[in-house]
């Protein structure tokens, strides 16, 4: 007969999700995560082939989460949504929005990771281009590396900016000021699509 796990996978990502929100990515220890999830740590190299492999599917995980959220207001060409929707998961996923928006993908996968989870991480990345360009093709813009590069900024990087100093402070929410910087910083950077 066989026996049913106890844990899975998610529960071990969401525990690193909440120490890395709480302690950064150094916190994030496979004993200190099997003790997050009440599970002995043996029970995570059942699930998991290292701590890269761990936290990079926690990375994804994330931001797989947000990018369903962000994804259909780009294919639809709608900037401001696409911001707006951003804002509100940060405000509904506080600790996945510290892990992707103050720390990068190389804080996490430090070594090898699964060829599975490799494809996931380049898959998500491509739905992120595909959602930039079909924003530009929605305004009638040049599919140019310099036109993605600011798609790019309007939409991430500049309200992700604008939501660090809050993510940071743990605050319940980002002052309405936030918002309205981040929106400001998408519309600007937007105008100067060639």
């Amino acid at each position: 007969m066989v026996r049913k796990a106890q844990f899975d996978d998610n529960d071990f990502i969401l525990a690193a999700i909440e120490l890395i929100s709480l302690g950064g990515p150094a916190a994030a220890t496979m004993a200190a995560i099997a003790k997050c999830a009440g599970a002995p740590t043996g029970s995570i190299y059942h699930r998991f082939s290292s701590r890269s492999a761990l936290l990079g599917s926690a990375w994804f995980h994330c931001i797989a989460a947000m990018t369903g959220d962000i994804l259909p207001h780009l294919s639809l060409g709608h900037n401001d949504d696409a911001i707006i929707a951003l804002l509100q998961w940060t405000e509904a996923n506080p600790a996945k929005a510290r892990l992707i928006m103050l720390y990068g993908e190389n804080d996490f996968i430090d070594g090898e990771i699964p060829t599975d989870l490799h494809k996931k991480l380049n898959g998500i990345n491509k739905k992120l281009g595909t959602g930039l360009s079909a924003l530009l093709q929605k305004k009638n813009k040049a599919l140019s590396a310099a036109n993605i590069a600011l798609a790019n900024f309007a939409i991430f990087d500049g309200p992700i900016a604008a939501m660090k100093p809050y993510l940071r402070a743990r605050k319940p929410s980002p002052p309405l000021k936030c918002h309205e910087a981040a929106l400001a910083c998408g519309r600007a950077s937007l105008e100067l699509l060639e």
